[in-house]
């Protein structure tokens, strides 16, 4: 009895050491550049650079300091990513992981799949997002010209088919934020809302904006279309359409601070506007009515 309670400690303790070694002694810089090298290859617009690995017990592995680029400009950087592979998946032609994380103030969490052999086709990663602070994200300002600031949670799936064949799903929402407005001659630089709501589907290198709704105290309003991507991103092409409630007191604002030729009465006396969006990112142009 007492030999086999002996064998028993000495089993655990050399799994301990073990453990413990495997741990300290890992060769976080030979895993980092493998990673990063493989995940490189499921698109080549995207480029992914992660500081160190560690690993993650039972099975998994930790990333820190973890950033993503498209195109060169950073969209995601997490402070931790702990990522999980499904053990059945792992004798299998497709790998299936799970992974959580923490960004920008907020919390990640998400499953992805891949063919190990080609990693470039037939990819889907989903992500679930929430508490995110979305004035820490470079790339929000980037690419729509303009600062935007509140809490965002929502969902993205991001599918790769092939080379020329991929598409991403968003379903996203922004509570307690403010949107720059970018227009030299108004006074108000800022419209504060509550919630901005999107849903975007991106394929071919154009943007389907589904449904985009805005609320706030001063104004309500919809928009949906498409905006042809261009590069630079600066020159993509908008085709949206939409309606504006606007509250009385924005438009006796807006009447104050615009001509009477950009702004007729007989729009400000209207309960709903309708407004067409055209033009390039970084000039768009308004026609109301």
């Amino acid at each position: 009895m007492m030999n086999r309670k002996n064998q028993l400690l000495y089993g655990i303790y050399i799994l301990a050491v073990t453990v413990f070694f495997l741990y300290i002694l890992f060769p976080s810089d030979t895993v980092a550049t493998y990673v990063t090298s493989r995940l490189n290859r499921v698109n080549s617009d995207i480029n992914v650079d992660v500081d160190r690995v560690r690993l993650a017990f039972p099975l998994g592995l930790t990333l820190h300091d973890a950033r993503v680029y498209y195109l060169g400009t950073e969209v995601l950087k997490t402070d931790n990513l702990k990522i999980v592979p499904s053990f059945l998946s792992l004798f299998r032609s497709r790998i299936v992981f799970f992974f959580t994380g923490s960004a920008f103030e907020g919390r990640l969490e998400g499953r992805g799949e891949f063919d190990k052999r080609k990693p470039d086709h037939q990819a889907v990663i989903a992500i679930k997002l929430a508490g995110i602070k979305i004035k820490d994200i470079a790339a929000v300002k980037h690419f729509l010209g303009r600062k935007v600031t509140g809490s965002l949670k929502g969902t993205v799936t991001y599918r790769n088919s092939g080379r020329s064949d991929r598409e991403l799903d968003a379903g996203l929402v922004i509570s307690d934020g403010e949107l720059e407005i970018l227009m030299p001659i108004l006074k108000q630089k800022n419209i504060p809302f509550t919630e901005l709501e999107t849903n975007i589907t991106i394929k071919n290198e154009k943007i389907n904006i589904k449904r985009c709704t805005m609320k706030s105290d001063q104004l309500n309003g919809s928009i949906s279309g498409i905006v042809n991507l261009n590069e630079p991103l600066s020159q993509s092409r908008l085709r949206l359409s939409g309606l504006i409630k606007p509250m009385p007191e924005f438009l006796e604002k807006l009447g104050k601070d615009l001509p009477a030729n950009l702004l007729p009465q007989k729009i400000l006396s209207k309960k709903v506007v309708r407004i067409r969006i055209y033009g390039s990112l970084d000039q768009p142009r308004f026609y109301m009515n």
